[in-house]
Formats: C-alpha cells, structure tokens, sequence
C-alpha cells in the first residue's frame, strides 16, 4: 500500500472517530500523534536500561572567595553628641551607667537573686529545702523591700499591724486568704495585746472595705500559749468583731513558760487541715524567745514546706547579748501598782553563734544597745518562710542614749538605736548549724571570732583597783603589788582571746561580708587596746612602788586615770597601741551608723596609758570612825517604814 494509501485509510478511520472537524480542528494531527507516542515508547524502554557509570578521576572544587562588602563609616564629624541628658535609660540618661546595675539590699562581688518557689501543698512529692537567700549584688539600694526581711523596726505593735495590714492585702489581691493570729499569753505582754485588739479593729473594717474590689475572701484563726497551746478561735471565721473581741479575752498565763515553736507548729497544722485552697499567714505576737527554741528549725521547715509564711511581731535582740532588763510596770491593782522594777528576760541573742567579744565594764561601750535584729530563732522562721520580724520598742524613735526615764514601760533597757535600713546590710548568716560550721571552716577569720567570742567574759584593767589611799608607805607600797597581781590574773584571759583571733588574721581579707568584717575588726582592736591598757597599768604600779611624792600638802590619796601618755611601755606594745587603733578606726570608718562603729568610738575615746593624779579623800578621818565603831541609830522615817504594811509585788521569774 502506498504513502497515499495509507494516509487514506488512517484519515477514513479517524475521521469516523472525531468527525470532519478533525482532532482539534486539525486534520493532520492523527500522524504526529502516532509518532510522538512512538517516540515516548522508545524513551522509557531507554530509560529501563541500566549503564554502569564510568570510572572518572576526582573533580577538583574550586571555592570562589565572597566579595565582602565595604562598610561605610562614619566621618567623626558626622557623629552628633547630645549634651542634654535623656530621659530614656542608657548611658546618656541621667542614670548613667547606674541604672545597668545590679541592686540589692546587700553588697556582693557576684549578684545573686532569691528565686521564691511556688507553693506545693498536700503533695507527695519530696522538695529538699535550701537555705533562705538574701539578694545581692554589686551596689546597694536598701529602699528594696523583701521578703523575709529580718529587721524592719517599728516603735509600737500598732505601727506593725499596719504594716501588716498591707501583707494582708497583696495576699487576698491573689486569692482567699487565712489569718491565723497566735498570742503570748505572758504578763508582759498583756498591754500590748488590748492595744492590737483595738487597732484590729479599724484594720479589718478597711480590709472589708477594700474588699469590695475583689472576690477574695479573709478568714481568721486565734490560738494562744503561754505553759500549754489553747486554741480560741479553731474553725475560720469571717467575724471580725468576733476576732477582736475573743483577743480581748485571752487571758494571762503568769506560769513563766513560753511554748512559742510550739504553738506556731500547732496553729500551722491547724491552718493547714482547714486551708480549702487558700493562701496562710501566720502572725506571732511574742516579746521573748520561748523556752521550746530547740524546735525552732523543725517548725520553720514545716512551715515551709506547706507554703505558710510566718510574721513576727516581736522586739529586737540585745547586740551580742542574750539576756536584757525590761522596764516592768506593775499595772495590776492588786499588787504594788505603778511600781517600776527591771527584770531579767531572753530576748537574744541575734546569731547562732556569739560574734562579740563581751567585756565587764561599765563604760558606755559596754551598755546593752540594739541589735537591730530579733532573736536569732524566730528571725530565721520568718527568713526561711518569706515573712517578716518586726523589732518592736517604744523607744526606737530615740536621738542618742535612752535613760531609764526615757525608756517605754515593758520594753528593754537599751541605750541606743540604729536604722533598719543600714542594718540590712549586716544581716546574720540564718543557716543550719551544719552549714554554717562549713562557713566558719572555710574562713580561719571567722572562726576565730566565733571562738573568741565565745570565751569568758573580757575581765578590763578599768575593772580593777584605781584609787590607792595612803596610811603609810608600807601599806601604799603593798596595796600596789597587790594590784599588780591582779591585773596578772586577767592577763592569762586576754591574751588567750588574742591568741584566737591573731590565728585567724590572715583570712581576714578574704571576708567579704560587711558584718564579719566588723565583728572580727572590732574584736581584734578592743582585745589588743586591753593587752596594752594591761601593760602600761603594771609598768606604773611598778614604777611607783620606788616612791611617789605628793605635790599638795593636804593630798592623801593617789588616782590612775587614763593618759594618751603610753609611759616606759615596751616597743612592742607601741606596736600593739598602734594596731588596736588602727582596726578600731577603721570600724568607725567602714562601719558608720552600727552598733560595731558606735562600740568602736567609745573604744577609742578611752586612753590607753595611765597617769597618776593625786587628790583628797579624808584618809585620817575615815580611819578614825573605823577605830570608833560606832553603831548607826534608826532613823524616824525607818521605824515608820517598817510599820507599814508592804504591798505585795509580783514574782519576777513569771513575767
């Protein structure tokens, strides 16, 4: 068959197919159909063999350099300077560079921030507890408020109520809140619970109102302790008149116990079996220790564990010391009323350990002063739950020493004040005991201040015999080594306490916290100013006993007062005067508004040398009424004293 043919036979059939309009309107189109798929086939049966590749020697890579880019600069004189400071934050704002620093109430080398861990409660699972952490960074700004603060004075419970009454609200800002009130049912303290009974009163009624702007809800619990716990308020209540008036009925425990951890640890529990989701606070009113301190870190772990902040409203520690008199007024009509008395009670002492050399005189140096700080034990429960101790006493509002006049009934007899605010720097260390020994082994500074400190009581030269009466010269020159021999029996005791801190001095630059740093200078300074006060007062007593004239012909009495003049001391307790100063300068420079700096100063207004002063006592008088022995007569106003009934006093231990 032909081309022709062909063709014609294709056309007639497909022409049967797709009509005379053809495929597409194309007549032709039926034979390059047949060959493109004709041309397909063979492609794909192609593309099914497989060709082994052939064996080529490896390509070289060549890798072309990127162009880089020229920056453009700047000509410094198009660069224009702002003169005007910006109130926008960077380094031409008003803040400066400051403003990109780290701020916190104390001063570190390395900042570091308190992370505040959320609440977990009624869980099963095991948090191991850290110690409370202070922030701190490199400048310091003591207008941050934290948590956990452990100093935040106040002149009365009214001022700390107050304050109070704002932790109140930003908890109930969250969600319900629980108050659970807990009360020292003390003697001492039965004052200061009608004035919180009336100052809750106006308290609650501003919380109520308040209220009106959240859904949150306030519920109260009320326990109190004295030699046992006694719940008054157990089931949470929304009453607030019912709250004040069941505080105003506490009665008084005269049994002189104090169960404090106890009763936290049980109204902890109590608040926590009725909790229904709520937010808890715990606030303690105490003006003592309490005599279960051995539970103290049992009950602040529980209540961390449970998410309980607990507050104090409390009174400050003595610095150093852990006993302190209050000025107790009876108040009671049935014993001697208003009669002033000073009893002794535990309020301290503010560390674990002791960190001050405690000496025997009674120089202003040596006066009870403020810590600053609350007994250590309850400070740290409130550290350790993020709360607050309030340091409460009527007379911290006072300029310069506090006479006893002065001194507000049933507080304690300190002299002297210091603002919190500066105190927070010098904040004590509220570790375990078990970690704070590592502290102290870590740092042979430390420790020695610990040891120290914690020896016997620093018997000063000022404490022994300075006026010599002369009889006789035998009997002035007697009376000198009999001084003599007293000044060697203290000296043993000085000199071992020097020995404790010259082996830890060469740690001494390694501290970097503010408050071991004055506790170690100081104590250095005043232990090395008595070797030297030691020493010279021998030198002169010896010199005297080769014989001392009196310039005055109606002088009958030698004097040693305090002279700048060292005399015929050795050159090495030159070398010590020297030292003492120095360190205790250097307190007052370091250390300003403390109560380190205000020890410090007296220290230093004291001479170390002695001099002799002569002067008139009646020496011959005085011997002549001895050699009579007359017996003294009853003076009228004693006979009628003693016909007068005594009123009766209350016993002191159980205050």
């Amino acid at each position: 068959m032909s081309a022709v043919d062909s063709a014609d036979v294709t056309g007639t059939w497909w022409d049967e197919i797709v009509g005379d309009e053809g495929f597409l309107g194309d007549a032709e189109t039926p034979a390059w159909l047949v060959s493109m798929l004709v041309h397909v086939v063979v492609l794909m049966l192609l593309a099914m063999v497989v060709v082994p590749p052939a064996q080529r020697p490896p390509a070289a890579i060549a890798i072309e350099q990127p162009v880089v880019e020229e920056l453009e600069l700047f000509e410094p004189e198009a660069i224009a300077v702002e003169v005007e400071a910006s109130d926008q934050v960077g380094a031409n704002s008003n803040g400066g560079e400051a403003v990109a620093e780290s701020l916190a109430p104390v001063i570190a080398d390395v900042p570091l921030v308190a992370v505040d861990t959320p609440e977990i409660v009624d869980s099963d699972v095991h948090i191991e507890l850290m110690e409370e952490i202070m922030p701190v960074a490199l400048a310091l700004d003591t207008s941050l408020k934290i948590r956990g603060d452990s100093a935040v004075g106040t002149d009365g419970a009214s001022g700390a109520v107050d304050r109070l009454t704002l932790e109140i609200a930003a908890s109930l800002d969250k969600k319900d809140t629980t108050v659970c009130w807990v009360f020292d049912q003390s003697v001492s303290l039965a004052g200061q619970r009608r004035d919180i009974a009336s100052r809750l009163t106006r308290v609650l009624e501003e919380l109520d109102a308040s209220g009106s702007r959240r859904r949150s809800e306030l519920f109260h619990l009320i326990y109190a302790y004295g030699d046992r716990v006694n719940p008054v308020i157990d089931r949470p209540t929304r009453d607030g008149q019912a709250v004040v008036d069941a505080i105003e009925s506490i009665p008084i425990d005269d049994s002189g116990v104090e169960l404090t951890f106890t009763a936290v640890r049980t109204a902890a529990r109590k608040a926590q079996e009725v909790r229904a989701g709520r937010n808890v606070m715990l606030v303690v009113f105490t003006d003592e220790v309490g005599n279960d301190e051995q539970l103290a870190d049992e009950t602040a772990e529980y209540c961390r564990r449970m998410g309980i902040r607990v507050y104090v409203v409390g009174v400050p520690a003595p610095f150093g010391r852990r006993q302190v008199e209050i000025k107790f007024v009876e108040f009671d009509q049935k014993y001697a009323d208003g009669e002033v008395r000073w009893p002794v009670v535990d309020q301290g002492p503010e560390t674990l350990y002791p960190e001050l050399i405690k000496v025997a005189s009674k120089s202003p140096a040596d006066e009870p002063i403020d810590s600053g700080f609350g007994p250590f034990s309850l400070s740290k429960l409130c550290a350790s739950t993020g709360g607050i101790y309030f340091t409460v006493h009527g007379s911290r509002g006072s300029k310069g020493r506090v006479k006893d006049a002065e001194t507000a009934p049933m507080a304690s007899r300190l002299r002297h004040f210091f603002d919190s605010d500066a105190m927070r720097q010098y904040r004590p260390d509220y570790l375990s005991k078990a970690n704070l020994d590592k502290e102290l082994a870590a740092n042979k500074a430390k420790k020695a201040l610990v040891e120290a400190a914690g020896k016997s009581e620093l018997q000063p030269v000022s404490a022994v015999q300075t006026e010599f009466p002369r009889r006789d010269d035998a009997q002035l020159s007697a009376s000198f080594s009999e001084a003599q021999k007293e000044v060697a029996r203290l000296q043993p005791a000085i000199d071992a306490i020097h020995r404790s801190l010259a082996a830890g001095a060469g740690d001494r630059e390694k501290i970097r916290e503010k408050r071991w740093q004055a506790g170690f200078d100081l104590a250095m300074g005043r232990v090395l100013a008595a070797k030297v006060r030691a020493d010279a007062y021998n030198e002169v007593l010896g010199q005297a006993k080769s014989g001392l004239v009196f310039k005055h012909p109606d002088s009958d009495t030698w004097e040693l007062s305090p002279s700048d003049e060292l005399g015929a001391i050795s050159s090495r307790m030159e070398k010590l005067a020297g030292e003492a100063r120095t360190y205790l300068e250097r307190v007052v420079a370091d250390h300003p508004g403390t109560p380190w700096a205000y020890i410090a100063s007296e220290e230093l207004k004291v001479p170390l040398g002695y001099a002799w002063r002569e002067k008139h006592t009646g020496v011959a008088k005085q011997m002549q009424m001895g050699a009579n022995n007359n017996n003294p007569t009853a003076r009228p106003d004693d006979v009628a004293r003693k016909l007068m009934a005594p009123k009766p006093q209350r016993p002191l231990k159980n205050l």
